[in-house]
């Protein structure tokens, strides 16, 4: 039985007049074949393809996650450092303010220590010998401490005018930190120093007006003593008398002198005495001025060590112009000369 032939494609490739021609033969199964296997080559591509850009994006995706991870931990790393530089700003800001406190208090102390000697110096530097001890002590304390604040101010204060201001107030918060000078105890010291030297003042003021009302000024111009305390003829009776002052020689309406601070007690004139003053200067002692040519001193007048308070002269029972000066110690006549500061006779 004869099979009947399939239909089929033929296919001619002429390649040229020389040269000869080839036939050949496709089925139809295989015309039809050849655009599926040609589909599913296409797809087999695209298929590689869309394998190998997944596998580029998961590679890529992977390298993002590590950039991002890298990244943040730069970004955690950055913030830290950020707060650790604001903690630091925040504590040399602190540190800044303790310094400025701390430069106010010594500046403060300085003007303090500085009114102290201002007020005290000259005191201190005045007294009698029984105070030279103490005020020797006070004025090392206060050269102690002037030099001590001195030295920390001239090593602090030009530390403000430098190009790097964070470094200098470094500088200055450790110079704070590590200073051994108590500025409070200082002051406190300082304050107690004042008081000592207040009741020490006050006491030297005391003694001073105790010492200046000792009638030991010499109550006039002249020297000249022509008569002294005790007994001696009398000029006009010629008999042998007490004379309870001293007569000093000068020439009438020559000035008197209170020979010391006091208040005036009595001023008047009297046949024997004459013109004459009498001056309490407290602790029982007075002076007293005779036969004055004029008084200038009025009674309840306060004076004061070489206060003009009267003229020279020859009244009452005088025989010429001196001055018959006394001292009276609880009512009773002492030597003058016991208080008077003892001076050359002209």
């Amino acid at each position: 039985m004869n099979r009947t032939r399939k239909a089929g494609w033929s296919f001619m490739l002429l390649r040229g007049a020389d040269k000869t021609v080839r036939q050949f033969h496709v089925s139809k199964r295989s015309v039809v074949a050849a655009p599926a296997v040609a589909v599913l080559a296409v797809s087999g591509c695209i298929g590689g393809l869309q394998l190998k850009s997944a596998f580029k994006i998961s590679h890529l995706e992977d390298q993002l996650s590590q950039q991002t991870s890298q990244f943040a931990q730069t970004v955690s790393a950055k913030d830290e450092a950020i707060l650790n530089l604001q903690k630091e700003i925040t504590l040399l800001s602190q540190q800044t303010k303790n310094m400025e406190t701390k430069l106010n208090d010594l500046q403060a102390l300085e003007n303090k220590l500085q009114q102290f000697i201002e007020k005290y110096g000259a005191v201190t530097g005045s007294s009698h010998s029984s105070r030279n001890s103490d005020s020797s002590v006070s004025r090392g304390k206060v050269q102690s401490l002037s030099a001590s604040i001195g030295g920390k101010t001239s090593s602090v204060i030009p530390l403000a005018n430098s190009s790097q201001p964070s470094a200098e107030l470094k500088r200055m918060a450790a110079l704070a930190d590590s200073s051994t000078l108590d500025l409070q105890a200082v002051s406190d010291m300082l304050d107690e120093m004042e008081q000592t030297m207040a009741y020490s003042l006050k006491q030297y003021r005391l003694r001073q007006a105790e010492l200046d009302a000792i009638p030991s000024g010499w109550p006039t111009s002249s020297h000249q003593m022509t008569s002294g305390f005790g007994y001696r003829k009398d000029p006009f009776t010629g008999k042998a008398t007490f004379h309870a002052g001293i007569d000093i020689a000068g020439n009438t309406g020559d000035p008197v002198f209170s020979a010391a601070n006091g208040i005036v007690e009595e001023s008047g004139f009297s046949s024997s005495e004459g013109n004459h003053i009498v001056i309490d200067h407290g602790n029982g002692l007075r002076s007293v001025y005779m036969h004055l040519k004029q008084i200038e001193a009025r009674e309840g007048d306060t004076i004061v060590r070489g206060e003009k308070i009267g003229l020279l002269g020859s009244t009452g029972r005088s025989s010429g112009p001196h001055l018959h000066f006394q001292v009276m110690q609880r009512d009773e006549a002492v030597n003058p000369l016991n208080y008077l500061s003892l001076v050359k006779e002209d």
